[in-house]
Formats: C-alpha cells, sequence, structure tokens
C-alpha cells in the first residue's frame, strides 16, 4: 500500500476525518513552537541587554505556546488510538462480511487469522501514529522553513540542502525491506494454525501414541518466524538509527552556521536561539515518518491485502447455485404442488463438487421434501458438509451439476434463502452476548443450546444440521431426534448429515454420499 492510500480513507470514514483533526493539531502546534522560538530568543535578548525589557508580553506568550503543544500532543495521542482502534475494527467488520460471500473452500483459514488479528492491530499504529506523522510532514516542515527563511536565509539554504537526505534514505531501506513484512505475517499464519490444529486433533494423536510427533515442525515452523521477527526488527532499529544520525547532522550544521555568524556579529541572539529551536520542527516530522512507517509495517500489509479484498468482492452477494434443467424443474414442480407444506423443496441433480483429493460429492441427485428428516450418510471426507453447505449457497465455486430450492413456483436464492434457513454447524459457535460465556461449555452442550435457538424460528422452514449428534450420548441423541422429527411435522424441510445408526435409523429418507 502507498502511504496514503485513498482506498482506505474511501473505506473507513474515522480515517480521513482523523486526518483532518490531525492536521488541524500540527498546525496549532507548529505554529506555538514558531512562537516559543521567537519569544525565548527575544527573552534572552532582552537578559543580556540586546533589546528593549518587555517580559510580560512574551512570557505570556512562550507560556501559552507550551500549553498549546501540550494539549496538541496529548490529543494526538488520544484521539489518535481512538480513531486507530475504530478503523480496525471497521476493516475487520468488513473484511469478514466479504470473506462470509466466499467459497469456505477457497479461503486460507490461517492467513485471514493473522492477517484480522497481528495485521490489523498494526491498521491502529498506523493511524494513530504514521498518518500524523505524515501530516506533520505535509504541514509542520514547510511552516518551519518558511519560519526559518523568514528570520535567516544561510540556515535554510543548510536545510533545503540536506531535509532531501532523509526522504532518499527511507526509499532506499523500503526498497530493501520489501517483502519481510508479508513474510513475517504468512509465518504468524502458519505458526497459528499448525497449532490449532494440533489442540483440535489432541484426542487422536494421544490414541495414536503420537502426541510428541509434531513437536519439531512446531519448533522449526517457530524458528522461521523468530527470524522473520528479527529481521523487521533489525531494519527497524537500523532505518531509526540512521534517520536520527542524518537529523541530529543536519541541525548541528545549521548550528555550526549560526555559532560562526554570531562570533562574526552578522545575526542577533535573539534570532539565532529562535533558529535553533524552530529548525527540529524541520526535520523531526520526516524522521517520524520514516520511524512510524516501519513500526506500522503489519498494518500496512494487513490494509492492503484488505483493501484489495474488498475491491474484489465489491457489489458481490452469494451466488446462487441453481442452474436448473428441465427435468429437476419438472420433478421439484411436482413435489411441491402435491405438497400441502409451505416449506421448500429440495433438490440435488448430478452435485458434484471438484476439491483437493478427488471429487466430493460426485454425482448426487437426491429430493428432500417438506415434512420430511432427510439424511446424508457416508463415511468421512465424501462431500457430506460439502452437499449440506451448497443448499446454503454457502459453497458455490467449482460446482458441478444443480441445486435447486423451491417454494412453489418460486426458486428462493439469495437473501430470501438466507431468511428460510436453520443452520446447525459440526462446531456451532454461540453468541456471549446473548447465551452468557461459553468457553467452559462441551462441545454437546453447545451442539443442544444451538439446536435449540434454530428451531425455536419456525419462519426457518429449511433446517440444515451437520452431523447434530456428532457430540451427544445416546440419550441426548434420542431427544434431538424427536425434535427434528416435530420440527418437520411443523412443516419444515429437514436435512442433515451423519454417519449416526440412530439417526440414519429415524430418518424419512438416507442418501448415500459417494465420492471418487
Amino acid at each position: 500500500m502507498a502511504p496514503v492510500d485513498p482506498k482506505l480513507f474511501k473505506l473507513s470514514a474515522p480515517a480521513w476525518r482523523w486526518v483532518i483533526f490531525a492536521g488541524a493539531l500540527t498546525a496549532a502546534s507548529t505554529g506555538a513552537t514558531i512562537a516559543l522560538g521567537l519569544a525565548i530568543g527575544t527573552i534572552t535578548a532582552q537578559v543580556l541587554g540586546e533589546a528593549t525589557p518587555n517580559w510580560t508580553l512574551f512570557a505570556l506568550i512562550a507560556t501559552a505556546a507550551v500549553l498549546v503543544r501540550v494539549a496538541c500532543s496529548y490529543a494526538l495521542v488520544r484521539f489518535g488510538q481512538s480513531a486507530g482502534a475504530r478503523v480496525a475494527t471497521d476493516l475487520r467488520s468488513r473484511a469478514l462480511r466479504a470473506l462470509a460471500l466466499r467459497d469456505p473452500r477457497t479461503v486460507d483459514t490461517a492467513h485471514w487469522r493473522a492477517l484480522l488479528s497481528v495485521g490489523l492491530d498494526g491498521v491502529a499504529v498506523y493511524v494513530a501514529e504514521f498518518l500524523p506523522a505524515l501530516v506533520a510532514a505535509a504541514l509542520a516542515t514547510p511552516m518551519a522553513l518558511v519560519a526559518v527563511a523568514w528570520l535567516d536565509l544561510p540556515s535554510v539554504a543548510i536545510a533545503v540542502v540536506t531535509l532531501p537526505l532523509i526522504p532518499l534514505f527511507m526509499w532506499l531501506v523500503g526498497r530493501l525491506t520489501e517483502g519481510h513484512t508479508e513474510r513475517r505475517l504468512a509465518d504468524i499464519g502458519t505458526v497459528r494454525g499448525q497449532i490449532l490444529d494440533l489442540v483440535i486433533g489432541l484426542p487422536t494423536l494421544k490414541a495414536h501414541n503420537m502426541a510428541d510427533a509434531p513437536s519439531e515442525e512446531i519448533k522449526r515452523l517457530s524458528t522461521r518466524h523468530r527470524k522473520s521477527t528479527m529481521e523487521v526488527l533489525r531494519i527497524a532499529f537500523l532505518s531509526a538509527s540512521v534517520l536520527e544520525f542524518l537529523t541530529t547532522l543536519s541541525i548541528a550544521l545549521i548550528a555550526v552556521g549560526i555559532g560562526f555568524r554570531l562570533l562574526g556579529g552578522h545575526m542577533t541572539l535573539a534570532t539565532g536561539l529562535a533558529v535553533l529551536i524552530i529548525a527540529p520542527e524541520i526535520y523531526g516530522p520526516v524522521r517520524q515518518v520514516g520511524q512510524k512507517f516501519h513500526a506500522a509495517q503489519d498494518g500496512v500489509v494487513a490494509a492492503t491485502e484488505v483493501t484489495e479484498l474488498l475491491d474484489k468482492d465489491a457489489g458481490q452477494t452469494p451466488n446462487s447455485t441453481d442452474t436448473t434443467s428441465e427435468t429437476v424443474e419438472e420433478v421439484a414442480e411436482g413435489t411441491s404442488s402435491s405438497s400441502v407444506h409451505s416449506a421448500p423443496t429440495v433438490v440435488f441433480e448430478r452435485l458434484s463438487a471438484p476439491g483437493r483429493d478427488g471429487v466430493r460429492p460426485s454425482e448426487l441427485s437426491a429430493i428432500a421434501q417438506p415434512g420430511t428428516v432427510t439424511v446424508l450418510a457416508g463415511p468421512n471426507g465424501v462431500g457430506k458438509t460439502t452437499a449440506l453447505l451448497a443448499v446454503a449457497g454457502i459453497v458455490h465455486e467449482g460446482l458441478e451439476g444443480s441445486v435447486t430450492i423451491r417454494d412453489g413456483q418460486r426458486i428462493l436464492r439469495d437473501q430470501d434463502l438466507l431468511r428460510r434457513i436453520a443452520w446447525l454447524p459440526q462446531r456451532p459457535v454461540l453468541d456471549a452476548a446473548t447465551v452468557g460465556d461459553n468457553s467452559r461449555r462441551s462441545l454437546g452442550q453447545r451442539q443442544r443450546e444451538a439446536l435449540r435457538r434454530e428451531l425455536a424460528d419456525d419462519t426457518r422452514d429449511l433446517v440444515l444440521l451437520d452431523e447434530p449428534t456428532a457430540h451427544l450420548d445416546a440419550d441426548s441423541a434420542q431427544s434431538v431426534i424427536r425434535l427434528l422429527h416435530a420440527r418437520a411435522r411443523r412443516g419444515a424441510t429437514v436435512i442433515a448429515t451423519s454417519h449416526d445408526p440412530l439417526l440414519i435409523a429415524a430418518a424419512d429418507g438416507v442418501v448415500e454420499v459417494q465420492s471418487r
């Protein structure tokens, strides 16, 4: 992403509002610094008898200038942190909505988990620290240059010659470090994804006496992450040191020139002191841009990917999976017209979903009618969940064949379909805001609570469940089966994936899902 990406400001209103506010604060702070330099220079000259004493006026000016600078510095930190947090939250929400429109099979969850957590945390730094530094470089540096030029032309000549060295070095370091932050974020995502997979799979690993087997891989990934992090930190330290050296050297050259002219009587003490106080305002903002840019690199990379994601998916809605042939339409129409239920009829016709390990499912054909419980059965990995996601419109890329969801003569798509679906995934996620802290609930408890909430709404008459009895004991499973049948009797179309013999035996229809 460029230092200032217009797309970021278009996506997040707090970003551009903050830039305008930061500009006003910067201008006020720089003006106060110029006034402070003039006041201190004049007061010093009065003390040494080089000017007519007027203590009260210039003391008040100096005091007011200090108070303004303190207030502006506080406001930049206080409101910058708030603006950064709002922008990061805004981008997270937009990115999650965009990812929800994608086929889950195509989403790199480990990468986006790192990007939307660690990466967008850096956006807060980018907004709160880097953008104000950039605004300061655009406003404070020219204001200070004009003030110094008004006071002393030789000093501003030195500044004009030495100032370009700082952005030139920043550009060189940027070219040198290109790609380091991307690799660091990728390493973070890989490590987190691997650790999450291990935590989920610990029971299986323990059952096979392999709990210690992945330790070497974790060590390898952690070492790679440590090395990439140290590379970024080393470059940031080098950049900060060189920028500090260039800034100090440039101010020293101005100070030496002022010293020689004071000794030669070519400059008054008041002017010399004022220039020395104002001169750091020429270099300081430009130096801060370089320092803060490296601190905000995670945010820059994350914001770039998020803006690209939102550009790509702008205006998209979940694609319909309905490319229905005449045969399917006739079948669906017949079943709908003969049914007294208002729930939709779901028709699979030769549905296939090519994946990494083959076609799963392969040429699935079936009908799920209102008032019935239909089970998609088969071993793990044959594509039962993919077929269920295709019904919900969550999986749509790369599908062959068709899925039709028909309510009478009307084919349900997009929002009309989503409003009718009650969805229960294999690992349900409960909203802590409505059910309280669920971190200590077992998977079975989460399953039952999620099922209770989904079945409570009779307007959602297409009930899709992924292994609804997987985490339950036999008695609880029988209770869930009775609930599903009760919901079907009230007119719903119930489709579940399962390899539970209890649910398969109790189903109104069983479809064997196959793969190849």
